[in-house]
Formats: structure tokens, sequence, C-alpha cells
């Protein structure tokens, strides 16, 4: 039986873009800030709109690590306000001062990247993590491609 070539397109596309389905809270609201907020002529990001991002990146952590969100309102996972101060710290030093050029150059970005496995390691030490299976997600997301390609077949 021969695989159809639009299908092995559909599964080849879903596997590249698959790292891209785990990046992390802060990356991901940082990536998203770069790329959908408009910047003034001095390369300033709309604060606006960049701080709905942040906002979301919050929430996107409080989501991914409930019990290490609950210790930190409780006062007991000082590690996040740790790992808030490297992000600072180390946007403070790749800074640019050019918020559009600093999107494009990517180290900034790389900050948000560092945050998120700081994050990670918080909520190891801050009464665990749940465990993700991106194993699970992966096999979603090849099914939800194949029903999309027999959908379009018929």
């Amino acid at each position: 039986m021969l695989i159809p070539k639009g299908f092995l397109i559909t599964v080849i596309g879903l596997v590249l873009l698959l790292p891209l389905a785990f990046a992390g809270c802060a990356e991901d609201a940082y990536r998203k800030a770069c790329t959908s907020c408009t910047f003034d002529a001095n390369g300033k990001i709309d604060q606006s709109c960049q701080n709905g991002y942040q906002s979301s990146g919050t929430a996107c952590v409080s989501t991914s690590y409930p019990i290490m969100s609950g210790q930190y309102a409780a006062g007991k996972c000082p590690q996040v306000d740790a790992c808030a101060e490297e992000l600072r710290s180390c946007t403070a030093q790749y800074s640019s001062g050019n918020d559009k050029a600093d999107c494009q150059e990517g180290s900034v970005g790389t900050c948000y990247a560092v945050a998120d496995i700081c994050v990670n390691k918080a909520a190891a030490k801050c009464g665990g993590i749940q465990p993700q299976c991106p194993g699970s997600a992966a096999t979603f997301l090849l099914l939800f491609g194949g029903l999309g390609y027999l959908k379009i077949k018929r």
C-alpha cells in the first residue's frame, strides 16, 4: 500500500512544527509579542500589547505548574522570585534599548528561554511538577493531521 504524498507531507510538516508546540511560557509570550505587537519609530514596542502577552505568559506558568503556583502564592517558593530576578538581569544585560532590533537579533529571547528552564527547576523544588507527555501531544498532533488529510481527500 502506497502512502499518499499529501499525507506524508502533512506528517512531515507536523513533525517539523512539533518543537514549536512545546515552547516554554515566557519564551512563547516574548516571541508572540515580537511578532504581534507594533513598534514606534524608535523601535520601542507597544507597552499595552507587550503587557498582554506578558500576562498570558504568567497565566501559562500558573496553568502549567499549579502546585508551584500554589506554593508561591503561600510564600513557600522563593525560587520563582529568583527566576524573575534572573530574567530582569539577563534582559538588562542583553537589551540594546531597541525592542524591534532585540526581537530580530535573538539574545533577549534567549533570556526568556532560560527563564523557562529556571521556572521548570523551581517547580521541581516547590512541590513537584505535573508530568507533561510530549509523546501523547505528538500522537495527538499526528492524529489531528491525519484526520485533516482524510477530510480534505473526501
